[in-house]
């Protein structure tokens, strides 16, 4: 009896749609021997003959320790294949005719997905496996002739049909035997146990991010299958783009991709735009020692002082190219210059550099940063971009032109949450949470001193009504002049006896008082949205948009009538 991924009992396979599916599930348990191993609907992210990424899903996979790996696609029902143009279509039971994808070709995708990924995984690269036999076959339980489906890329080898499902085990070494090669070796039982950890083994990643809602918490976070695509994906690339929306797990995988890269011995940077981002992943990361986490400009200052201490002023060199004064000219030109010219002096470089953030990074950026690789041919690069969170109107051109892998589920907020935030969305499609929680809170009031009377009152409800711990609750705002709003608060957080941390983050017992556009790339439990009017005046959707996504399960959003109802009527459709 083959060993089963995932097991199934015999009611779950009756309560399968595709009967043709239950149907080879059953004879491959029971007629394979028991050192095969059969997934089932695994999905799988492969690239097709023009470059483009596509998401697909194998029927079965089977892995046999001396024959190799079969990708089977299972169709049932009856079939008809029209030569003159190429298409094929099913025939139900009564006699219903209905387009479907050529099979054919979907389990030859199938097959190059799997080597997509095997051949390109460290833990294959490190077990050392040599070149083995992997093929791909098309069954149709419910036809009798095979004749008529077969063509050049139809051989009756790779042809299953109901007489074969008798003895599948014989139809298997039959399908294998046509796609072996001379030079092809046996898997072995390591083998096998190595593709199983590759294609079957959850991922999961400590929580080194997040906001924590204690600190005694130390749960596991699994992500998503989607994301696991993605992670077991790019990890046969040197070079990739990951893209998603907010909450959809960006910065996780950013951080679990440099651990990756860092246990294979790699020097990584972990590279970002906003600063307590920064700071809060170098905190997290900080027993990581392979692995520099840093703001870009960050970045750019420790190396201008390196090349200074080397000799060359290369801060110096840029304001010379780009004269002038002011934080503008200097964050956008002057430093990024100084950052490319420093690689002309520091030898030290990097194996590997992981972006996050890449929409606030403008074409400036980009030289630099690809000069930090000590091997600009072979080095590691990735970057993870939501081309909707461009606070800082930089979005450049990025310097990897392959198309983006994509991020489809939201895994950070409750629903209601997400429904809201994704309505200033422009992008892919992305999958709202099955985590449903409290409806939005919205509180109008038109006057500033009782906008902060309100935004006193939800943080002193939460924390001494409701019991939310003051570490897990986050003001943000989007209100100009900020120190003036701060202060405003700050005098009624003193009257209820509520300690703010004043853009300082991670302060035990203290509500984090902050700006939208610094809390980017981070979340806390329950998050006030304080918004103002310049929002509207200045159709800041990308900060509305970034602000409501901070917060994972509780929101409020406190400011004027005129701007919570023209917020609410983009929400409410």
């Amino acid at each position: 009896m083959a060993r089963m991924i995932p097991l199934l009992d015999e009611e779950r396979l009756r309560a399968m749609v595709s009967r043709a599916e239950a149907r080879f599930y059953a004879v491959c348990r029971d007629q394979l021997p028991n050192d095969f191993l059969v997934i089932y609907s695994a999905n799988w992210l492969y690239r097709d003959g023009r470059g483009r990424v596509n998401e697909g899903e194998a029927d079965f996979t089977l892995v046999s320790p001396t024959l190799g790996i079969l990708a089977v696609e299972v169709k049932g029902g009856g079939v008809h294949f029209d030569p003159a143009v190429g298409a094929w279509h099913s025939i139900d039971r009564n006699g219903r005719s209905n387009p479907i994808k050529d099979p054919f070709r979907q389990a030859s995708s199938e097959r190059h997905a799997l080597l997509d990924q095997i051949a390109g995984h460290a833990n294959w690269r490190q077990f050392g496996g040599e070149r083995f036999t992997l093929g791909h076959a098309v069954v149709f339980p419910d036809i009798h002739d095979a004749v008529p489906l077969l063509g050049p890329d139809r051989q009756r080898d790779i042809v299953g049909v109901n007489a074969d499902l008798g003895d599948v085990s014989d139809w298997v070494r039959r399908v294998m035997r046509f796609w072996h090669q001379p030079i092809d070796a046996p898997l072995g039982v390591r083998g096998v146990r190595v593709i199983e950890g590759i294609l079957c083994n959850p991922i999961d990643v400590r929580p080194v991010l997040r906001a924590t809602v204690d600190q005694a918490e130390a749960h596991r976070v699994r992500l998503t299958a989607n994301q696991a695509k993605v992670l077991r994906v790019i990890g046969g690339r040197r070079r990739a783009v990951v893209s998603g929306g907010a909450g959809t797990g960006k910065t996780l995988l950013a951080v679990e991709k440099a651990k990756q890269l860092a246990d294979q011995g790699l020097n990584v940077l972990l590279l970002c735009y906003n600063r307590p981002l920064a700071n809060f992943l170098a905190q997290g990361l900080r027993d990581t020692p392979r692995i520099q986490a840093q703001s870009y400009h960050q970045l750019c200052d420790q190396r201008a002082r390196l090349a200074a201490q080397a000799g060359r002023d290369v801060l110096a060199e840029a304001t010379q190219a780009y004269p002038g004064t002011g934080e503008k000219l200097l964050f956008d030109l002057q430093l990024p210059f100084a950052l490319a010219l420093s690689a002309e002096v520091l030898q030290e470089g990097f194996d590997a550099v992981v972006v996050d953030e890449a929409q606030d990074f403008s074409d400036e950026y980009w030289l630099g940063v690809e000069m930090l690789l000590s091997d600009q041919e072979r080095g590691h690069f990735y970057i993870f971009i939501d081309q909707n969170q461009a606070l800082y109107s930089r979005i450049a051109a990025l310097p990897i032109e392959d198309e983006p892998f994509r991020l489809t589920m939201n895994c950070r907020n409750t629903a209601p949450i997400h429904e809201a935030a994704y309505r200033f969305y422009r992008g892919d499609a992305i999958d709202s949470p099955e985590l449903q929680g409290p409806p939005i809170t919205w509180i109008s009031h038109d006057k500033d001193a009782d906008q902060a009377d309100a935004v006193a009152r939800r943080v002193h409800q939460w924390i001494n009504v409701e019991g939310i711990e003051a570490q897990d609750v986050a003001v943000l705002v989007t209100k100009r002049p900020k120190a003036f709003y701060y202060s405003l608060l700050q005098q009624r957080a003193d009257a209820g006896k509520v300690r703010l941390a004043i853009e300082m983050h991670n302060q035990r017992s203290s509500v984090l008082l902050d700006t939208v556009a610094r809390f980017k790339g981070l979340e806390s439990q329950a998050v006030v949205l304080w918004l103002g009017d310049e929002v509207l005046d200045e159709e800041l959707w990308e900060t509305v948009y970034v602000g409501i996504t901070r917060g994972k399960t509780l929101l409020t959003v406190v400011g004027t009538q005129r701007s919570l109802q023209t917020v609410k009527e983009y929400v409410c459709g």
